[in-house]
């Protein structure tokens, strides 16, 4: 501390140093010196060494120093005996007794801790201070009197808090057994007790004070808890209480580790001040366990929420809730943060501040901490803390909050960051305890795997525990593999217990969706099967039946033709009856219609009268004896009311005068009289009389309802009498004269009663025999529909047998391949699950090696597996396989496993892409469904994502480093959960709905990216590097679609229309099996499915037979485009020479496509022959003199001569002209440092480095057997270009007569030993040329380089060991608007001058812009570019590599000029320089022109140099110059 700057210094150090030297500071806004009185600097620092940063001695000479040694140990036996004799005043006395024993044993592991186990690198925190000690001492005082009884216990509990605070920091087993080999030898120094090391791991002790569930904090306990199952059970009912009260549920195993994790974690945050740190890769369950162990606690978990643009002052909000839960509200609390978490590295420097004092400094504004003093003052004031003092109640405040907040970290050891963290905020170790999660140990993952597997029906029951041993084995192979991944290829990838937890998951979800797969594939072919069997057995029922209905259909036939002759006879006689019935029937009709017309006439007449009657009864109904009396009252009645009662009086046969008619009213049955008068028979007489009554014209009802109410009833009474009198008397005849008209109808009705009754008879008999007729007929019918049917589905039989025939044999053995599938689904799904979760981002060979091994173990185990197992076999099918080829997956075998993992992944993929294959992939296989592209560097990505989100749409992430925004990890983790029947997902501060069809992938262009466990456990990893076989297809392609464009074109077409047809193929035989499958009833009666099925049968015939045809045609093709291989292998190995390149240097990059550009251009513009071999061998030497050259000059001369040999060796390689074992000798030499070596031969010629290098080649290459025997009896020599060497000396002694040359022979027969140790000599002939590279390279290293230079000269030619002339004007032709040119520097090279003189001769001196990048000069090169892009002029941004911090958006920058419809002028180009820098964007090295600019070295390079930048013109200048002025 602090920490150094780029170039060395320490700002903070310096910034103290101009205070000490000058009193003062600078302001640096207002700009003005301030001056500092009256201050005086305190520091402290710890003493040198361990990895700390000396401080500069201009500092230190400003101080007095005072240097505090550490305490003796007699000094700290003293101190915690005092403590540790005062707290044991209330125990027995055997406990008592321990007290001495406990302080020297703890002083003595402290003492031997410290010195015996000190920090490395790896063990950056074995860094042990008085902090351990008194925290162990601490541990101690959590006994209680009551459960601490006798002396053993007292050891126990010893044992115990040493082993939290020492050994629960150790990272292997190795340090932790020394720490239990030192604790039992303190048990016999210090207590007297025999105890095994060992006992410490098989019976761990465990302390807590957790044992009973929902006890005050007053009753709590803290206690040696012995009985391990028990502990289990209770932790498991802390687990349910836990997720009754957490929206989301918690799983966890139990195992023994998690058991002791889960106990440590609850003791250190149950510790006054306790923090704890936890180191493990990420999916050890640090995090689950520290809720589980809070939730033991009683406290509350805080977490900080993670969202886009969360920054140190959204992480100060945070710190302000925390603090006003622990130090307002008083509430014990969790506070859990993770290294995922740390945005800023200054999160740290305030966890390090409140891990060491409490405080973090300027976290309150002046107004919140006016409102932290008025919320805490009422509890200072009870702590006895005055009102005033307000310093005192911030304090108490600070306290509060150390004594409530417990804080968790959990970090990974992975990489450099932990270590780095350690030494920069050593609180994170002084003021934790430390808890190491190791590796799951074998128990704890098989435990895991058992307790998932308990309710899995995997069919026997056996098989469950040998799949759970198997889990085990697949994750140790993984974990072994990986090693070994990174020790072969420096390629890292990490396994975690959550990736075992995904692997099991995986398992179970694949395993039941596969078996329904293959049971419904079964059961659809199996239903197909037997419908065919089913028609062959009624084929044989419905010939016998056919046969034996024909007799009953004849017999049938004439019972019916007997029945129709009787029933003719008597239709006949009953037509006679019914004649004459009809006829009578028309008279009785017409008689009817007559009788029917008088009643009309009658009632019509009638109708006029009634109406007035029923007015006149209902007027009379309303009377009532009120009415009458009122009338009976009048002693003269009124004139009309005396006129209304004479005409009643008259009606009623009463004398027409008042006196009778006050009588006829005083009789109670007036009204009935009235009512039930005869109206039928009036007299003429009274009619008579009533005439001059009616006629009166004020004898109406409305003139008298004037004088009387009731007198207007009888008034319309006597009116309607009198009309229905009248009436009456016209219709009474009418009604005579219908009495006589139904007389006569009844007569004639009766008569034709009796012939009806006559003709009913007859035609009842004839009904009986005509349904006798119909039966008869019927019957006929239903046999002859039989036979009819019978014959037709004999015929459809046939057609179905016809159709489906060839497919029985096919379809049975297809059921019995399901079923042996279906017996071997446990296992070929587990290992294609172990794939899916696993293999991603391991090569090919490594996929292969671990799925073979997996494979053979699970036959050792006896869990069913395939034999020729396969990811592809078992989760693809070739119709999705074709799918992905057409939409731009190449279609090598990697590719189609790494398209499987994509599909079939439970975690989002993240391609490791360098090519481009897998985005091109992604983009045209989502295109269709609306997908959207981001980068984590747009500004509103989170946006995108969350709309893709809620609409179901696929987002594909491109260009992801090495980090991932941790604002992506609810996406990643698909953290959804259910809300009101809604599925939500929480991203950043907001819920939205998550659509299940959303789709996320994620590509990076780092060819070895490092990839953290906390990412590898959120991500299925996916190497989608292009290997070489797939890179050669597609080279192969190219150059076939330019030698041959019909032969390619020809070739597409054929493969698009045979996927057409295959496709086809299979959905005819889904379609026949679907139809078979859900056919009802009789198979045999579906015309329209039989037609079908016909239909089909004929379409796929064609179809097969096109197919033949097509695939005849297709190995034609291919044969064709076969010749052409030899230039497409040469292709893809110079790819994979150059892609390598950037393992020398970051700027050496080159992509795929500019290689295929560069590759397709040279074939295209090479020179052409008909000769094909003539052809071939021009491709092949223009491509490799193409790629060289255009590659060569973005080189620097140090690296040219190693890009040449790479690229003859690998060459050479591919024509077998060197093997590997050659060529790891070359590049390895032999293996092994201990090797023993035959004694060497006394020769003074004989070096012992000579002789050890022949033993070696002896032992290793076939082709330098027997020269140790050799180098004694003939000359060992060989000869590179000018480069001769010898081993031993032309002329000996001892040598034999050299041997005749004999040419080595072409077979691959291994030569006899007795032919094998005979002298051959002739080394020169004998080896081929790399073999005498090896030769030099054992004997006379320090020759290589000019052996290798002769090696390449001759291999491939002069050219490629001279640097590719270069010159602008090449490099220009090169260009685009769109391409920049890139300079790549070296100290001391300077390409403007060039540059300028290139513009020059362009024209364009005028129209260049050039900007040196540095300090705020990016946006103004963002102007310019953005103006020379409209007007095309020249651009030049020098020294790229000092404004690191612009790189990105110059990036984008040049990515968006590359962009279809992007709007640039023809003229504008973009030069670049840059010295070597990792900063430099990738993307933009790979799409650009590159030149490296160094000086030249030599003579001959500067003269190349400067012949190369004279221009003709200046030739022809110099020419017409005199001789004086040319000198």
């Amino acid at each position: 501390m602090p920490k150094l700057d780029t170039y060395g210094s320490q700002p903070p150090i310096e910034l103290l140093r101009q205070f000490l030297d000058f009193g003062g500071f600078y302001d640096r806004e207002k700009l003005f010196w301030k001056e500092l009185h009256d201050m005086t600097l305190s520091a402290a620092c710890a003493p040198p060494g361990g990895g700390r940063n000396p401080v500069t001695p201009r500092m230190l000479r400003h101080f007095a120093m005072l240097s505090i040694p550490s305490a003796s140990e007699y000094s700290l036996k003293h101190i915690f005996k005092c403590i540790i004799t005062g707290f044991l005043v209330d125990f027995p006395a055997s406990v008592k007794a321990c007290g001495e024993a406990i302080v020297s044993a703890a002083v003595e592991i402290y003492g031997r801790m410290s010195t015996d186990l000190l920090p490395t690198p790896a063990k950056s925190h074995y860094v042990f201070n008085l902090r351990d000690l008194s925290k162990c001492v601490q541990g101690i005082l959590q006994a209680d009197a009551s459960s601490i009884r006798n002396e053993e216990q007292t050891f126990r509990l010893f044992c115990h808090e040493s082993q939290r605070v020492f050994h629960d920091r150790l990272i292997n087993h190795e340090d932790k057994r020394y720490f239990h080999e030192m604790l039992a030898e303190m048990a016999g120094k210090y207590f007297s007790q025999n105890v095994d090391p060992d006992m410490f791991v098989k019976q761990p002790i465990i302390f807590g004070d957790f044992m009973k569930m929902g006890a005050e904090e007053s009753e709590k306990l803290y206690e040696d808890i012995p009985n391990l199952t028990k502990l289990k059970n209770v932790l498991i009912d802390y687990l349910d209480d836990y997720n009754m009260s957490s929206s989301k549920e918690m799983k966890l195993v139990f195992f023994m580790d998690a058991i002791e994790h889960v106990a440590r974690i609850s003791r250190m945050i149950r510790q006054e001040r306790g923090n704890a740190l936890l180191v493990g890769v990420g999916g050890t369950g640090k995090q689950s366990l520290t809720r589980l162990a809070s939730h033991i606690c009683g406290y509350k978990c805080f977490q900080i929420e993670l969202s886009r643009g969360y920054d140190y002052a959204a992480f100060h909000e945070d710190l302000k809730k925390l603090y006003n839960m622990a130090g307002v509200d008083a509430d014990n609390t969790v506070f859990l943060f993770t290294d995922t978490q740390i945005v800023v590295e200054e999160f740290l420097e305030d966890i390090n501040n409140i891990l060491n004092s409490g405080e973090v400094p300027n976290l309150f504004e002046p107004d919140e901490y006016e409102k932290v003093i008025m919320s805490v003052r009422p509890k200072a004031k009870e702590a006895g803390i005055p009102e005033g003092n307000r310093d005192e109640i911030y304090n108490f405040f600070i306290n509060q909050v150390r004594s409530k907040l417990h804080i968790v970290l959990c970090m990974s050891p992975v990489g450099d960051a932990f270590r780095a963290r350690c030494r920069m905020f050593p609180s994170l170790v002084n003021c934790c305890t430390i808890d190491w999660f190791i590796e799951w140990p074998r128990e704890a993952l098989l435990s895991v795997s058992e307790s998932f597997f308990e309710q899995t029906e995997l069919g026997e029951e056996e098989l469950k525990g040998k799949v759970s041993e198997m889990c085990v084995e697949i994750h140790t192979s993984v974990s072994d593999m990986a090693e070994r991944y990174f020790a072969e290829l420096r390629r890292r990838y990490y396994t975690t217990p959550t990736s075992y937890l995904e692997l099991i998951n995986l398992y179970l979800s694949m395993l039941s969706e596969k078996k329904k797969q293959l049971v419904n594939a079964r059961n659809r072919i199996k239903s197909g099967l037997d419908k065919i069997l089913e028609t062959n057995t009624l084929v044989a029922e419905m010939e016998v039946t056919l046969t034996a209905l024909k007799p009953e259909l004849e017999q049938k036939s004439k019972n019916t033709e007997a029945l129709m002759e009787r029933l003719a006879i008597d239709q006949e006689e009953a037509d006679k009856v019914r004649k004459v019935v009809m006829e009578d029937e028309a008279v009785a009709r017409v008689k009817a219609e007559e009788t029917q017309a008088i009643a009309d006439d009658a009632q019509r007449d009638l109708d006029e009268a009634l109406p007035a009657l029923e007015a006149a009864n209902k007027a009379l109904d309303s009377l009532d004896k009120s009415d009458i009396s009122e009338i009976k009252a009048f002693t003269k009645p009124p004139e009309m009311v005396m006129t209304v009662m004479e005409a009643v009086c008259i009606i009623l046969g009463v004398k027409p005068e008042w006196s009778a008619a006050k009588s006829l009213l005083g009789d109670s049955n007036f009204l009935r009289k009235m009512m039930e008068y005869d109206k039928d028979n009036i007299p003429d007489a009274v009619l008579r009389k009533l005439k001059k009554y009616i006629e009166n014209p004020k004898f109406f009802p409305e003139i008298v309802e004037k004088t009387s109410k009731a007198c207007k009833s009888m008034c319309m009474w006597v009116r309607a009498m009198d009309l229905y009198s009248k009436v009456f008397k016209t219709v009474q005849p009418k009604r005579d004269k219908l009495a006589a008209a139904e007389a006569e109808l009844a007569a004639t009705m009766a008569i034709l009663k009796d012939k009806q009754d006559k003709l009913a008879t007859v035609e009842a008999k004839i009904a009986e025999l005509q349904a006798q007729y119909e039966e008869s007929v019927d019957e006929k019918d239903k046999l002859q529909k039989k036979m009819a049917l019978t014959t037709a589905r004999l015929k459809r039989a046939g057609r179905l047998q016809l159709a489906l025939g060839d497919e029985q044999v096919r379809w049975a053995e297809s059921v019995k391949d399901f079923e042996v599938e279906i017996g071997n689904v446990v296992g070929n799904v587990f290992v294609a699950a172990a794939c899916v979760a696993y293999y991603g981002a391991f090569t090919s060979t490594y996929r292969n090696e671990l799925v073979e091994r997996w494979t053979d173990r699970c036959k050792e185990l006896e869990i069913p597996v395939s034999d020729d197992l396969s990811l592809v076999k078992v989760l693809a099918d070739s119709f999705e396989i074709r799918q992905w080829n057409a939409d731009g997956l190449p279609r090598d075998t990697v590719s189609t496993e790494n398209a499987i993992l994509v599909t079939r992944g439970r975690r989002w993929p993240l391609m490791i892409d360098p090519q481009d294959q897998a985005n091109r992939w992604i983009r045209n296989r989502e295109i269709k469904n609306g997908l959207k592209v981001i980068k984590l560097t747009d500004g509103n990505f989170l946006r995108t994502l969350e709309n893709a989100i809620r609409l179901g749409m696929p987002v594909l992430l491109e260009e992801v480093g090495e980090f991932l925004d941790p604002a992506l990890e609810p996406v990643l983790l698909k953290q959804t959960f259910m809300s009101g029947g809604r599925l939500l997902i929480r991203l950043g501060d907001s819920d939205i709905d998550y659509d299940k069809n959303f789709r996320f992938y994620m590509t990076t262009k780092m060819s070895n990216p490092h990839y953290l466990p906390e990412i590898c456990i959120k991500v299925t990893i996916i190497n989608f590097t292009v290997t070489k076989s797939g890179l050669e297809d597609q080279v192969l392609s190219d150059v076939v679609s330019l030698e041959r464009p019909d032969l390619e074109e020809q070739r597409n077409q054929l493969i698009v229309r045979i996927n057409a047809d295959r496709n086809q193929l299979k959905a005819i035989e889904d379609r026949i099996l679907n139809l078979l499958f859900n056919s009802e009833g009789n198979i045999l009666d579906n015309e329209e499915l039989i037609n079908t099925l016909n239909e089909s049968k004929v379409t796929s015939g064609v179809i097969k037979k096109r197919l033949a045809e097509a695939e005849t045609t297709e190995e034609k093709i291919s044969l064709a485009r076969e010749k052409y291989r030899p230039v497409a292998a040469r292709g893809s190995v110079m790819y994979f020479v150059v892609a390598s390149l950037a393992e020398i240097d970051p700027m050496y990059q080159y992509s795929l496509k500019y290689f295929k550009q560069l590759f397709n251009n040279t074939i295209e513009n090479s020179e052409k022959a008909d000769d094909l071999p003539t052809r071939l061998k021009i491709c092949l030497k223009q491509t490799t003199m193409n790629v060289y050259s255009n590659v060569a000059r973005g080189l620097f001369e140090s690296h040219k001569l190693v890009f040449s040999f790479m690229l003859c060796g690998d060459v050479m390689r591919l024509e077998e002209k060197i093997n590997d074992l050659e060529w790891n000798y070359f590049l390895r030499g032999t293996a092994g440092m201990d090797k023993s070596y035959p004694p060497k031969p006394e020769k003074e010629w004989l070096s012992d480095a000579t002789w050890k290098a022949a033993c070696d080649l002896h032992d290793t290459l076939p082709a330098f057997r027997n020269i140790t025997k050799e180098i004694l009896a003939t000359p060992v020599w060989c000869k590179v270009g000018e480069l001769e060497v010898r081993l031993n000396p032309e002329t000996e002694e001892d040598y034999v007569p050299e041997p005749v040359y004999e040419p080595p022979k072409d077979d691959d027969e291994e030569p006899s030993a007795e032919e094998d140790m005979k002298i051959k000599g002739h080394w020169n002939k004998r080896l081929t040329p790399f073999q005498k590279l090896i030769m030099i390279k054992a004997f006379m290293e320090e020759k290589v380089v000019f052996a290798v230079t002769d090696f390449v000269k001759e291999n491939l030619g002069q050219m490629f060991i001279e640097n590719p002339p270069t010159d602008l004007a090449s490099l220009y032709e090169d260009m685009a608007p769109s391409t920049p040119l890139v300079f790549v520097l070296s100290t001391g090279s300077d390409p403007m001058g060039a540059f300028q003189r290139f513009a020059r001769e362009r024209g364009f001196s005028e129209r260049i812009l050039a900007i040196s990048l540095g300090q705020g000069q990016g946006p103004v090169a963002e102007k310019l570019i953005a103006e020379a892009r409209k007007t095309g002029d020249w651009v030049f941004l020098q020294n790229c590599h000092l404004a690191a911090s612009w790189m990105l958006s110059m990036e984008n920058i040049i990515k968006n000029m590359a962009e279809p419809g992007a709007e640039i002028h023809d003229e504008f180009r973009l030069y670049l320089s840059s010295m070597p820098t990792k900063s430099f964007p990738v993307t933009v090295l790979q799409n650009s022109v590159k030149v490296t600019n160094e000086p030249p070295k030599g003579l001959r390079a500067n003269t190349r140099r400067a012949f190369t930048e004279l221009t003709p013109q200046w030739f022809e200048e110099i020419g017409r110059a005199s001789c004086r002025e040319r000198v």
